[in-house]
């Protein structure tokens, strides 16, 4: 295809050539103005001229290219992208069999960077992080309405990201008259959700092998601490498996009511116990009051406490403060549900943070399982990017 040419430096190239799909802006030597933010380009090597792929080009993000295609006779078009997701979907049959929300394009672990959908039931939201699927947004919105015949498609673009991309926030239902409907897990646990009105891309499917899995960890009679509960993911399956007593923390009001909902759906409402409060004050109250650990079981699952490389530091000191606290909460040989979404705080870094906690406590924690992302979350191998979420579940001596 006869697309604009940007030239990527000598050696640069390499770790496109190794499966990366970002190629950024100080790697290039050419950098067009008048090439419009989501334009299709081909990539060349500087030293011969010959293709590497084809992508999106964003003049004004670090990000200058997200690829698309190795084969530069391939037309980047809406029959590119209907494939693209139906590959997508196949990779995912299996999953879709078992639970009826699941994510059905993963951005670029499938080949479509900087776009993320998400299937729950009946409704689809979409979410673009990038200039160049902005640009064809309407196309997907069509292919999805054909492909899967949803009754609601939802665009949740809140995302800070797409500030990186110099595109607008917002959040709307592009298809359909609502975007209510009800979801569940592998182990039928049922979860009602308002797409729209939910966080993120409206609920969180990457925990949702986690969630279940935590099940397995609940001894009869416990009694359950689940910090940043939100829509009570974590809290639902604890309460399902038997525990006595569920405290669901979290500071966001609107999040609390969805998991009373969620409770009384489940008809596990009469073990839990709901408080809205900043989670890091919670913990350090509790602390200060309880004169003896209380506690079988404790999740922790804090939002990103580090968006970019100028916040580890603060964050590492925060995950610390978290872990340490939750630790001193749990009787001996409890269990510790602990995670990390930043991207910038990695596999190491977290066991460290442990590690530290632990040490900082006087208690000795044992690593029983490691887990990440649900398998509806690809990592893609040559772009250590998509490994974001770390999942540790650990008994604390």
């Amino acid at each position: 295809m006869n697309y604009p040419k940007l030239r990527i430096r000598n050696k640069e190239e390499l770790r496109l050539e190794r499966g990366h799909l970002w190629a950024f802006s100080n790697e290039l030597l050419d950098l067009p103005k008048d090439l419009p933010a989501g334009s299709i380009v081909t990539l060349v090597r500087e030293k011969n001229g010959q293709p590497i792929g084809t992508g999106f080009y964003n003049s004004h993000s670090l990000i200058a290219v997200r690829l698309l295609s190795r084969n530069p006779s391939e037309a980047i078009d809406a029959d590119f992208f209907a494939r693209a997701i139906r590959q997508s979907a196949s990779r995912r049959k299996l999953l879709s069999e078992r639970r009826n929300a699941y994510r059905l394009v993963h951005g670029e672990s499938d080949g479509l960077p900087g776009l993320i959908i998400d299937r729950f039931n009946d409704v689809i939201a979409v979410q673009v992080l990038s200039a160049g699927f902005e640009a064809h947004k309407e196309t997907i919105f069509d292919l999805l309405q054909r492909e899967f015949s949803p009754a609601a498609i939802v665009e949740k673009n809140n995302s800070h990201l797409r500030k990186l991309e110099g595109l607008p926030l917002g959040e709307l239902l592009v298809f359909g008259t609502n975007a209510v409907t009800e979801i569940q897990d592998e182990r039928g646990t049922r979860f009602a959700i308002d797409v729209l009105a939910g966080q993120k891309t409206g609920f969180y499917l990457d925990q949702m092998e986690n969630r279940t899995r935590l099940r397995d960890f609940v001894t009869k009679g416990d009694c359950v601490l689940d910090l940043f509960a939100n829509d009570g993911g974590f809290a639902m399956n604890a309460a399902l498996a038997g525990a006595a007593s569920v405290v669901a923390v979290d500071e966001s009001a609107p999040a609390l009511e969805r998991l009373k909902r969620n409770a009384d759906l489940n008809g596990v409402s009469h073990c839990f116990e709901t408080i809205s409060s900043d989670c890091f004050d919670y913990l350090r109250n509790a602390r200060d009051q309880n004169s003896k650990a209380e506690f079988d079981l404790i999740v922790l699952d804090p939002p990103a406490l580090a968006k970019s490389k100028k916040d580890i530091l603060v964050a590492r000191k925060s995950y610390v403060t978290l872990n340490r606290i939750a630790m001193s909460l749990l009787k001996p040989n409890g269990t510790l549900l602990t995670c990390s979404c930043s991207h910038h705080i990695d596999r190491e870094h977290f066991l460290e943070i442990i590690r530290e906690a632990a040490g900082r406590e006087g208690r000795t924690a044992r690593i029983l399982e490691e887990r990440g992302a649900g398998i509806d979350h690809p990592i893609l191998s040559a772009m250590p990017e998509t490994a974001y979420l770390k999942c540790f579940i650990v008994s604390i001596g």
